[in-house]
């Protein structure tokens, strides 16, 4: 059992801390960023988080923040490599959480420990099977795909037009070079954008 004080206030302690610690919004946007973060990284408030990630992280640091808005995953934790703000690679062991408001995720807080500048400036391999880059309403449309959902389902879950779901639903397709709704799914489980959910 966790308790709460009500009278203790963290945001100064997080405030002060030399771990990088950032806010995220819906909208890919940094909210907020602590002093650990912004002596490394420098002040990025009401930039897009990506320009901080290295190239090669990107589709990785885009697809976690994707899965999480959708309440896909919740706490979880991967690694990254980082742009400092002279230019050095940061390796980073990244743990993050969704923000919850109102029953709605509205961003995503998280905590990047630095594990290190990457020697030399090199680049880590690429994995090799390429995923592509989905928006955060195409990943909802894939997890909807995935429980099996039709159009007017999907439509209806999405709050938009029937046509829109299935335009949604033929850039999946394309995206992944498809020509079934089942096909798009089995390929994002194997490109690990989906994840079996365990029942508990």
């Amino acid at each position: 059992m966790t308790h709460r004080d009500p009278d203790i206030d963290l945001t100064h302690a997080l405030e002060a801390v030399t771990v990088p610690a950032y806010v995220v919004n819906r909208q890919g946007r940094i909210r907020w960023l602590n002093r650990g973060a912004i002596d490394i990284f420098g002040d990025r408030v009401g930039q897009p988080f990506a320009r901080v990630v290295a190239p090669e992280d990107a589709h990785l640091a885009r697809t976690n923040f994707a899965r999480k808005l959708i309440g896909e995953t919740g706490a979880e934790e991967y690694n990254l490599t980082l742009l400092a703000l002279d230019g050095r690679r940061v390796s980073v062991r990244v743990s993050s959480v969704p923000i919850w408001e109102g029953g709605e995720i509205i961003g995503v807080f998280g905590l990047a420990y630095p594990a290190g500048v990457v020697s030399g400036g090199e680049m880590p391999a690429k994995p090799a099977a390429a995923a592509p880059e989905l928006t955060a309403r195409q990943y909802e449309t894939l997890a909807l795909l995935a429980d099996g959902l039709g159009t007017a389902a999907i439509a209806l879950r999405l709050g938009v037009a029937e046509d829109t779901a299935r335009n949604h639903i033929r850039a999946l397709l394309r995206q992944f070079g498809v020509h079934t709704r089942l096909e798009a799914v089995v390929r994002a489980y194997r490109l690990g954008l989906l994840q079996p959910r365990r029942d508990d």
